[in-house]
This record gives C-alpha cells, sequence and structure tokens, in this order.
C-alpha cells in the first residue's frame, strides 16, 4: 500500500510542479494573445511564446519528474515506483508534444529532461533511518 501511495502522491507533486513552472512562465511573459487562443490555431501559441518563457517550461520539464520522484522514492523506499512517476510523466509530456507543436529542440528536451530528471532523484534519493520524519 505504502507503494502505491507513494506513486501517487509523485505523480500529483510532479503534475503540480510542471503546472507551477507553466504558471511562472505566463506570469513573467504575459501575452494578450493567450487569452484569445482559437484551439484551431493552438501551434502558433507555442510559436509565439518568448525564448525565456520556453526555456522556463522545459525547466519544468527537468525538475517536475525530480521532485515528483524523489518524493515517491522517500514515501514508498521503492525504487521502481521513482520511474513510474517518470514513466506517467513522460507520457503526459509526449502526449502535449503531439496535442501542441513545439520546436525540435523542446521535443527533444521533453524527452531527454524527464529521464535526467528521475536519474537525479534515484541519486539524491537515500534510504530513511528508523523514526525519522518523512521530509526530514
Amino acid at each position: 500500500m505504502k507503494r502505491i501511495f507513494g506513486v501517487i502522491v509523485g505523480v500529483a507533486i510532479a503534475f503540480l510542479l510542471v503546472a507551477v513552472a507553466d504558471w511562472i512562465g505566463a506570469t513573467m511573459f504575459p501575452s494578450d494573445y493567450a487569452e484569445s487562443v482559437d484551439p484551431y490555431m493552438a501551434e502558433s501559441y507555442v510559436a509565439n511564446l518568448p525564448f525565456a518563457a520556453k526555456l522556463i517550461v522545459a525547466g519544468g520539464w527537468l525538475i517536475a519528474p525530480l521532485g515528483g520522484a524523489w518524493l515517491a522514492l522517500r514515501i514508498a523506499d521503492w525504487r521502481p515506483g521513482g520511474w513510474i512517476v517518470v514513466a506517467l510523466f513522460l507520457a503526459a509530456g509526449l502526449m502535449n508534444q503531439f496535442t501542441l507543436p513545439h520546436p525540435l529542440w523542446m521535443q527533444i528536451s521533453a524527452v531527454i529532461l524527464p529521464l535526467i530528471g528521475g536519474w537525479l532523484a534515484q541519486r539524491f534519493h537515500r534510504k530513511p533511518y528508523p523514526g525519522e520524519p518523512l521530509l526530514g
């Protein structure tokens, strides 16, 4: 049960972190175009984002799976749990790439950065000592 809970919490945190990264990018680089997005012209929205906003979004693709996988590992202390979080995040990222066309460098980043985040989470994780608080 601890493993399932760890994966669920990890996935939730990963998606929350990527939403925060998207929000930061949208707040730092507001666009009148974003409010009047026609769903049939969505490819224009990504193309018109400033480069810095795209970098913030791509940074979220690294930080979100890193945080989610690390938390899943911390809760469950089960290595495959972190990779399950990364795999679900990666699947959602690939679906996003097919839905909204992104530049080639972002398409590559959508695959590479979550994998690097998962690897870093595995490297940062250590088994908690008995009696140690979960996030202490």
